[in-house]
């Protein structure tokens, strides 16, 4: 197999959507290469407790924990 597949977020989906390749792989299926793009500083999404709103030093917006 020589595909990738890129995984757009570190939020919650694309935190299981990576943890769901890695069950794979250690069972021994052959999963294709992986790369996640996350536009935030830390990995995490609406998981990540902040305090903060509005927007970060880039314009893009910071969303408070839920």
């Amino acid at each position: 197999m020589n595909q990738r597949v890129a995984i757009i977020g570190a939020g919650p989906s694309g935190l299981a959507q990576l943890r769901a390749f890695a069950s794979a792989a250690a069972q021994g299926t052959e999963v294709p290469e992986l790369v996640c793009y996350e536009k935030q500083d830390d990995w995490g999404g609406l998981w990540n407790y902040t305090w903060r709103t509005g927007v970060d030093e880039y314009g893009e917006p910071v969303h408070g924990s839920m």
